[in-house]
């Protein structure tokens, strides 16, 4: 493969850096435009190349002799591995170094762009091999020899069918969106996949491929009917940190072709309607480069899903190579004409492309500290060596005494910025913020927002591990909640104070007076203020959703476990803990106050149990006149009345036993205890101690059974 490349190679002049490369391809004639051209009934559109001069680059037309100048001028001998060789090799080159690279085709439809992106051979040696194919072997490749780099390699595929974003990877996905005014194209939603082989991508890119739109026209048995984009990711990671993070990205991209009804053979029904889109997408992208072209204040990428998919292609920041397809018979000259009016107009788009690269910091500040290591040893032993030799003192009479570098910086010294630098960017306090964080806690100050990490604004509660099953799962759950909150507002926080680090040097170094910097760290200091207070307001919404759930849970809990406690309970008991369960589930907003509304529930069953105590006797006595004189002198009617009585007084205690199983549901360590009389005995009634949250709890004041006893 790397031998063919070298082999016959005529490089192009590298005009990347300055415009949009654009080569010509022209189709080699099917048998019918053969047939055209023996009868004299069509012309061939081209001069031969013996005819033109400088053909490699140069064209003329047959028909007017008009004269066209592109990079590269492929006729219709040429091989597939020509056009990678010159028109996508120096793009993929330029990917590995950090650009964003593009490769489109564009041409009438029927004149062979598929063939040329894709081709129609599917072996993994085969010589009809497309760009696409050559490019998946030749980044693996590529990959294998970045002996320094950690490569990386991610895969997309999208598709604009009817103006409409879809995601080939998952078609049965919804319509995607491209994210606006962002430095490249980004489209959330998108599956990306890391692929580790030219095996591994030719099968996600073949799957894709599968789900693209085709149909039979006049002029083409398989002609697209959407645009596709195949998005492939390169990310080089240095194993020596001191060096940079690279990120290259290559778009390659089928463009459907544009379509006169008349030749295509299409007038109505979705065809048709595929055929406006496809012709409105290509005007729109034409418009683009126009306005490109011409350096216009406005460039209308918002007028087609094509256009804005193409911005960071077209829109000068990556290196980009147009490939043209043309016909080559001169029936199709207004298209062919077209298409070459689009290339011309793309050669004169300028380009500014940048490298995407990142630094690690930490990293590089990690390498300097090593290397300043092994120099001060260096010159330890040097000292060493020259003293145990008899020449140090020489030696320091002449040059003074040696300036040796420590093993390791002191980031702690609160006069030295990097240690600031290194605190922010690295999420760990300093000593000086620790120390000013513990005497504002000593004084019982408030610890500045300066001094705070994301941990002091957000953080988690601790799981009970008294609670039911169901209490503590729903506390777990919440945690991780609020982890992944903690998480975004620490890289908040960071990106805010590394920003602010940044300003105060700008500011520094622009020679700005003291009383600017101030009103600056000023203006910081109330950023960051409002940056806690939005963290704050999340924290207590997230806590007050979490607490209604432990709330619902801990109901669930006793509702089951007063299903399972085997006592007995009348029909309409049940029905009145059915109705007490689902009430306490509409109006309790914590577990604390499930807690509380129970408490206050066994009090009153209770009150009503003594009352009932209390008056049994009498009750009993009243009755026993009545009852000797309606049964006779019968002595067993008002014993069986007093049993009667008895009964309901023990169901009503089996009732007050199973409150204080839903107050005592968590089974925590008694705090208080308090007398109450059960039947004939005083049995203690434990309120369990709630966890507070932040929620005010109630407090039984003294003589509460009593009032409650008295009312």
């Amino acid at each position: 493969f790397f031998a063919d490349l070298v082999s016959n190679y005529c490089p192009m002049a590298d005009v990347s850096d300055t415009r949009i490369r654009v080569v010509l391809r022209s189709r080699p004639p099917n048998s019918q435009e053969k047939a055209w051209f023996a009868s004299g009934e069509f012309n061939p559109y081209l001069k031969p190349a013996n005819q033109t001069p400088s053909p490699e680059t140069h064209m003329i037309c047959a028909s007017n002799g008009k004269e066209h100048v592109f990079d590269k001028i492929f006729r219709d001998d040429c091989k597939q591995h020509h056009i990678f060789r010159d028109a996508a090799l120096p793009t993929l080159e330029n990917v590995f170094k950090g650009f964003c690279g593009a490769i489109l085709a564009y041409g009438q439809t029927g004149t062979g762009k598929t063939h040329t992106m894709q081709g129609y051979d599917r072996t993994s040696e085969g010589d009809e091999r497309g760009i696409i194919p050559r490019c998946a072997d030749y980044i693996f490749s590529r990959a294998a020899k970045e002996t320094g780099y950690q490569t990386t390699v991610k895969m997309g595929m999208v598709q604009i069918y009817l103006d409409k974003l879809q995601d080939l990877f998952t078609p049965e996905a919804p319509e995607m969106n491209i994210t606006p005014d962002t430095e490249r194209v980004e489209m959330p939603g998108l599956t990306e996949k890391e692929i580790t082989s030219c095996d591994q991508f030719m099968k996600l890119y073949y799957f894709g491929e599968a789900h693209r739109v085709t149909r039979k026209t006049l002029m083409n048995p398989t002609s697209s009917r959407g645009h596709a984009a195949t998005i492939v990711t390169v990310r080089l990671e240095p194993k020596d940190p001191s060096l940079s993070t690279k990120e290259g990205k290559l778009v390659l991209v089928d463009l459907a072709g544009y379509e006169r009804f008349a030749l295509t053979g299409i007038t109505t029904g979705i065809a048709a309607e595929e055929a406006k889109k496809i012709n409105a997408s290509l005007l729109a992208l034409g418009a683009v480069v126009n306005g490109l072209a011409d350096k216009q204040k406005h460039i209308p990428y918002r007028n087609s899903k094509l256009t804005r998919l193409l911005r960071d292609c077209l829109g000068g920041t990556s290196k980009s190579t147009i490939v043209l397809t043309i016909g080559p018979a001169d029936k199709y000259k207004q298209e062919t004409a077209n298409t070459l009016y689009f290339g011309f107009r793309a050669m004169a788009v300028k380009v500014d492309a940048r490298i995407k690269e990142e630094y690690d910091p930490t990293k590089y500040i990690a390498v300097l500290k090593g290397k300043l290591g092994d120099c001060g040893k260096t010159m330890t032993k040097m000292v060493n060596h020259m003293k145990a030799k008899g020449v140090y003192q020489e030696y320091e009479e002449k040059f003074g005494v040696p300036d040796i570098p420590d093993a390791v910086l002191d980031d702690d010294d609160e006069d030295d910025p990097l240690a600031n630098v290194v605190g922010a960017l690295t999420r760990q306090p300093t000593k000086m913020m620790t120390r000013a964080a513990m005497e504002a806690e000593a004084a019982g100050a408030e610890v500045p927002v300066s001094m705070m990490t994301a941990g002091d604004i957000i953080n988690g509660t601790p799981v009970d591990p008294s609670a039911p099953a169901a209490v503590r799962q729903v506390q777990e759950t919440w945690n991780i909640e609020l982890q992944e909150h903690a998480k975004a507002a620490e890289q908040e926080l960071q990106n805010l104070r590394l920003r602010h680090m940044q300003d105060l040097e700008e500011a520094k170094n622009a020679g700005v007076s003291q009383e600017v910097l101030a009103k600056l760290q000023k203006d910081h200091e109330d950023e960051l203020q409002m940056l806690k207070e939005q963290n704050q307001t999340l924290r207590a919404e997230i806590l007050r959703q979490a607490q209604r759930a432990e709330a619902q849970a801990l109901l669930a809990s006793a509702h089951d476990m007063q299903t399972k406690d085997g006592s007995y309970h009348t029909r309409k008991e049940d029905d009145r803990l059915n109705e007490l369960f689902d009430h306490l589930k509409e109006t309790c907003d914590s577990k604390d106050e499930v807690l509380v509304r129970l408490f206050d529930l066994v009090c009153l069953r209770e009150s009503e149990l003594k009352d009932m105590e209390e008056n049994l006797i009498p009750m009993a006595m009243a009755m026993a006149p009545q009852l000797m004189s309606g049964a006779g002198g019968d002595s067993g009617a008002m014993a069986a009345e007093v049993e009667k009585l008895k009964a309901e007084l023990k169901r009503k205690d089996q009732h007050i036993e199973a409150l204080k199983g839903l107050v005592n549901v968590q089974q925590t360590a008694p705090q208080g205890t308090r007398a109450v009389s059960t039947g004939h005995t005083v049995a203690p009634i434990t309120r369990t101690a709630p966890v507070t949250r932040g929620i005010p709890t109630r407090t039984m004041p003294v003589g509460y059974m009593a009032a409650r006893g008295q009312r």
